[in-house]
């Protein structure tokens, strides 16, 4: 384990430019088929938000969940969605879609995960301004912590990057994982606390539960960092950093053991 944890982040650190370089490039790539580039990502997802912000107001109307605004509430948990369902999809076929890279060019497979991260996040980096506006306009802009916004994007990129070598490489070497995978992500919005208030459960093993998902500790934080104010406990941020080693170790060993036979499954 502790090998194939030295060989990732040695091979990171030694082609970390290279890294930079092929994510901008394939960020760029991704949009310049359509003539308005990026701007469909961001289109897709004011669509979405949209749709569920008025779906919202039909059922419980203007009323606010967990002290602030619905739709303040919603943005602040949807635009961190967004971002972690695009590496969930997306990002998760980053070996398995360079077919190419993988059996004609001697290139690291290990750092094709961390590349699909890095260009997803340049393409929807200025979503996250969506919730600067929309939070700002409904009153919210004393409340906004600037360091917390820092440490839980930290978070978000932290989750995104570990999930995503595991995921990737799992994927790659499964088709029938591949498809049970995609069903999970579909339903996954679902549950947790993004579209409805997880604060009304007051017993103890419903909020347990909720909480073993690591993304609900990143949702949680960006509604700290913009309204809320406040901090999330030392033992539930223990726990949070404690998924993200384990994920990241058991990403690297996968990484490590199956980057020989990616040719053949690809």
């Amino acid at each position: 384990m502790l090998e194939s944890i030295k060989y990732v982040i040695e091979e990171h650190i030694a082609n970390y430019r290279l890294m930079i370089k092929v994510a901008l490039m394939d960020s760029k790539k991704q949009t310049v088929r359509s003539s308005l580039g990026i701007l469909w990502t961001y289109f897709h997802d004011i669509l979405y938000m949209a749709v569920f912000i008025l779906v919202r107001l039909m059922i419980a109307g203007n009323s606010e969940m967990m002290g602030m605004h619905s739709t303040v509430y919603l943005i602040t948990g949807m635009i961190p969605w967004f971002f972690i369902s695009d590496v969930l999809s997306q990002g998760s076929m980053s070996i398995r879609s360079n077919k190419g890279i993988i059996q004609s060019i001697r290139f690291p497979a290990t750092l094709l995960p961390t590349i699909s991260v890095m260009s997803i996040f340049v393409k929807r980096i200025f979503s996250f301004i969506l919730i600067f506006i929309i939070s700002f306009g409904f009153g919210y802009a004393k409340n906004f912590h600037p360091l917390l916004f820092i440490y839980y994007m930290m978070c978000l990129l932290a989750l995104c990057l570990a999930m995503n070598l595991v995921f990737s490489a799992v994927i790659t070497i499964s088709e029938d994982f591949r498809q049970l995978y995609g069903s999970i992500i579909r339903v996954l919005i679902y549950t947790m606390p993004i579209l409805w208030d997880f604060s009304r459960y007051t017993a103890i093993w419903p909020n347990v539960l909720l909480r073993i998902n690591p993304m609900v500790y990143v949702v949680k934080g960006f509604r700290d960092a913009f309204v809320l104010g406040m901090t999330q406990d030392l033992l539930y941020s223990v726990y949070f950093w404690g998924c993200i080693v384990v994920i990241f170790a058991v990403g690297c060993f996968l990484q490590f053991k199956l980057k020989k036979f990616y040719a053949d499954f690809v």
